[in-house]
């Protein structure tokens, strides 16, 4: 069994204490792992992203959860009320291991809970195939602009069964 899917492993509501330790685990997991997909400006660009006021709203604001062993977080997710998934980001450490396949299930059942019948996001190179995997489809690519560095994104939409 991977330390990530032990069975002291919970999914618990993100809540205000969490959003310290949700940025962080966000900066770092893009610095570790952004270097495989992305240019040393567009990981710098990206990381820097933990340190705007959106990000804090996009967690205080969304449906959120969080992946913990012990009180650790080791990854989360969000999701809008209209059913767009902004975030999904596991410790660097924990990557690979089954958590962001648990974390993505775990907003796919919330968002029918809420009533959604669909779901969309952006996808990084990193959780393309995760999300590909779990039914979703690809409807486009955009291209965003942060500080002066350009990324392509995908553009995913996914129907959830009844």
């Amino acid at each position: 069994m991977t330390p990530a899917l032990s069975p002291a492993l919970c999914i618990v509501p993100l809540s205000e204490p969490h959003i310290p330790a949700l940025a962080t685990l966000f900066e770092l997991a893009v610095r570790r792992s952004g270097p495989e997909h992305y240019s040393a400006e567009q990981v710098e660009q990206w990381a820097l992203g933990a340190r705007h006021p959106g990000f804090v709203s996009q967690l205080r604001e969304h449906h959120g959860w969080v992946a913990e062993l012990g009180e650790v977080p080791l990854g989360f997710v969000t999701l809008s009320p209209d059913g767009h998934l902004s975030l999904l980001y596991v410790s660097a450490d924990h990557q690979r291991q089954g958590l962001g396949n648990l974390l993505l299930t775990t907003a796919m059942a919330g968002a029918r809970a809420l009533g959604l019948k669909s779901m969309t996001t952006e996808a990084s190179a990193f959780s393309y195939e995760l999300f590909l995997r779990h039914g979703f489809t690809l409807t486009g690519l955009e291209c965003v602009e942060r500080g002066g560095v350009s990324f392509t994104r995908h553009r995913l939409h996914c129907c959830l069964p009844s």
